[in-house]
């Protein structure tokens, strides 16, 4: 048999494709990542929970829980004593929506409250015994003390404070479920490898409940300036193998720990990284230059200026 020559064949390939009239098949040439980013790629990764939808809800389920409690003891005593009045489902249903608001202002819808125990009880505690008070306040002025069932006033006190305490006990399991399972945090890369990443990434982790989970570091310098490991979380690769890593794994969060002033470098980096899907920040917790407060948005305590923001999320997403 004679030796097949590999170069001939490929040459007449093509020929052979336009001689048939038809195009080689096209091959999608994926970018090599680093073993490290390979290494972060390859982990199970749960979907994600929008924290503004789960606080959602449960503002929806504390509403109509104590609507629901409060029609229930009143259409089981009130009705066989008094007969039906609307007055009392209005008075419970401005009851709900006070309760809602007080536990609102007592910012006791975040997911980082769920979790925990002593503080939210004591908050829901002092939140329903304040909507209670203000209800007997609001009635002893308007001169309906009389009007007022007190053994349904009490029950209903009693009752809805024991049903939501059960509640946010079975939510704090939930949640802390969902924690383990990483459904709750945020992954999130950094791009700048430096001692601004470093400052940082070290200013991320230094939160109390945090929900960012920092996946590594990314930056095209190959220099003394750009470090292998900051403050712990591995160089994954440059800005050009983000794109790649995206597409492997999922993506929450792009933090740029760059100074504004090195705006050219910024854009040439945004102009590979728009197309993403994710929110994508800069950070300002080291400049010196400082805008209105209402320009920055925060994580934890740490400032950032929103660059772009991940389309089609939260509600959005649920719609």
């Amino acid at each position: 048999m004679e030796p097949i020559n590999a170069r001939s064949t490929i040459d007449a390939a093509p020929n052979a494709a336009a001689i048939t009239g038809s195009e080689p098949p096209r091959v999608e040439r994926r970018r090599r990542l680093s073993p490290a980013a390979l290494a972060v790629a390859s982990q199970k990764v749960q979907p994600a929970y929008s924290p503004i939808v789960i606080t959602g809800i449960v503002r929806a389920a504390d509403f109509v829980l104590i609507a629901l409690i409060g029609i229930t003891l009143y259409l089981g005593y009130v009705t066989h004593i008094d007969g039906f009045s609307w007055n009392y489902v209005l008075a419970i249903l401005a009851i709900a929506a006070a309760a809602v608001i007080c536990f609102q202002a007592a910012d006791m819808y975040e997911v980082q409250i769920f979790r925990g125990q002593l503080r939210q009880m004591t908050r829901l505690i002092s939140s329903w015994a304040f909507v209670f008070l203000l209800f007997i306040g609001a009635s002893f002025f308007a001169k309906l003390g009389d009007a007022v069932s007190r053994v349904w006033l009490s029950a209903f006190f009693f009752v809805g404070l024991a049903a939501l305490v059960s509640a946010r006990v079975v939510l704090r399991t939930v949640v802390r479920g969902w924690a383990r399972q990483g459904r709750l945090d945020r992954r999130t890369i950094v791009v700048g490898s430096d001692e601004n990443g470093e400052n940082l990434i070290h200013a991320l982790r230094a939160q109390d409940d945090s929900d960012l989970d920092i996946l590594g570091v990314f930056d095209d310098r190959n220099d003394s300036r750009a470090l292998d490991t900051c403050a712990g979380s591995p160089k994954l690769g440059k800005v050009d193998d983000v794109l790649e890593f995206a597409r492997r794994t999922r993506i929450d969060l792009v933090l740029f720990a760059l100074p504004i002033s090195a705006e050219t470098r910024i854009l040439e980096m945004l102009k590979k990284l728009w197309v993403l899907p994710v929110d994508i920040r800069l950070s300002a917790h080291t400049n010196k230059l400082r805008f209105r407060p209402r320009a920055y948005s925060y994580l934890g305590e740490v400032p950032t200026l929103d660059v772009f923001v991940a389309p089609i999320t939260d509600w959005d997403l649920v719609l």
